[in-house]
């Protein structure tokens, strides 16, 4: 079970390189921001990043794009001699900026999770959790599904294709 922290907690944690948040399975969802700053980042379009590092799945209507796997591992993932970087790491997802800490909620910003995978916890120095990135992280998650919400609920654009527009403005806007 996952322990909670509040805001003004410390917390024992170092990253061990271990790699086990990057292979625990393919299950990062995505914000546009997230897509915009990897695609930045990489010096491709969005578009370009579609099919190939990210997918997307539409549920009730309502479009997430996923960061895809090879396998059980990220797609952004390199393991060289047993230490794991991260290709894309200064514009990596704000989920992988935040983890171990995880979100409890997208309003909660006094609170995380620790994931109990993470052999990093526990160990090194009292830090303090990355607060400003859960902020920054609800801040992009409500705006990112409220513009997609009034897109295809008050807007009637088809759940892809809100999610086209939603990336091609922010995208060039970022």
């Amino acid at each position: 079970m996952n322990k909670v922290i509040v805001r003004g907690e410390k917390a024992r944690f170092t990253c061990l390189r271990c790699a086990k948040c990057c292979s625990s399975g393919p299950n990062v969802a995505l914000t546009v921001y997230d897509i915009c700053r990897i695609s930045k980042y990489l010096g491709i379009s969005w578009r370009d990043l579609a099919g190939k590092y990210f997918y997307v799945v539409i549920a009730d209507h309502i479009p997430i794009a996923i960061l895809r796997g090879l396998g059980d591992k990220c797609v952004f993932l390199n393991i060289h001699k047993n230490t794991a970087a991260c290709s894309i790491y200064p514009a990596r997802p704000l989920r992988c900026r935040l983890f171990p800490f995880m979100p409890l909620s997208p309003s909660e910003t006094s609170k995380m999770e620790i994931s109990s995978i993470c052999p990093g916890i526990g160990r090194g120095d009292n830090i303090d959790p990355p607060w400003n990135d859960l902020e920054l992280y609800v801040r992009e998650v409500k705006d990112h599904y409220s513009r997609l919400f009034k897109l295809i609920f008050q807007e009637n654009s088809d759940p892809l294709k809100a999610l086209e527009i939603l990336l091609d403005e922010t995208c060039k806007v970022s």
